[in-house]
């Protein structure tokens, strides 16, 4: 099984570099890919299944920005997954503008996938934004582990975990405190020695006991035009 995330920054792309991405995403035969950053009409591939955050309002402006013109018309959703497979249930989420959880069947295991941004606007309105989203993100993962075992904690924390890279949401000291959090609930940072990475996969503690797993990258920060993101993937093996 392999499950990823990529932030495509609206999808603000030119011609060619929207088709790269679309044809890179497609390579890699993806069961899960968690898009941070999207727009509601982006697609890759007809045959996955789409699960959206709820769509941010484009009449008004919203949290410091008017989407709608921002956007030229596109609808923005934070926080989307594409899967080969149908959701058997979807479970709420405290921001459903940013964040979206469901519950799936693979290999005859059931898989939860939570997807998020720590840190919206960057590094700006740390303490307004970024800290109720770190902290949302906290009390979603506590109450999604409190009844599932099988968890993946997938998305974009703005946050580096090698501390000479210096990537993090220093207000709210992001990286101290997601280290302290998921060590205190036995959450497997996993892609946490990829260098230059801000986008994330964890797992709960029952899925890195049952299985396999590495990780690799694709559409690095070179060709995405988006420094530091790049795609993370993480290859499971029940």
């Amino acid at each position: 099984m392999k499950i990823a995330t990529l932030n495509i920054d609206w999808f603000k792309k030119s011609k060619d570099l929207k088709k790269i991405i679309q044809d890179e995403i497609n390579k890699q035969d993806l069961d899960f890919l968690i898009v941070n950053e999207n727009i509601l009409n982006f697609s890759f591939n007809k045959n996955y299944f789409e699960y959206h955050s709820k769509s941010i309002p484009t009449n008004e402006v919203f949290q410091h920005l008017d989407y709608g013109i921002y956007l030229k018309g596109e609808t923005p959703t934070r926080t989307s997954i594409y899967s080969k497979h149908q959701s058997i249930q979807e479970i709420k989420t405290i921001d459903s503008y940013t964040s979206i959880c469901h519950k799936f069947t693979i290999d005859g295991k059931e898989i939860v996938i939570y997807g998020t941004i720590i840190g919206t606007w960057g590094i700006k309105y740390q303490d307004k934004i970024a800290k109720v989203e770190l902290e949302n993100f906290k009390n979603d993962v506590k109450n999604i582990m409190i009844e599932n075992e099988n968890v993946f904690i997938v998305g974009d924390f703005n946050t580096s975990f090698f501390e000479i890279e210096k990537r993090q949401l220093p207000s709210i000291k992001s990286r101290k405190e997601l280290i302290n959090y998921t060590d205190n609930y036995n959450i497997h940072r996993a892609t946490e020695q990829i260098q230059n990475c801000i986008d994330h996969i964890f797992i709960s503690d029952n899925l890195k006991k049952i299985s396999n797993f590495k990780t690799s990258t694709f559409l690095e920060n070179n060709i995405l035009k988006d420094d530091p993101h790049k795609g993370i993937i993480l290859e499971f093996l029940f």
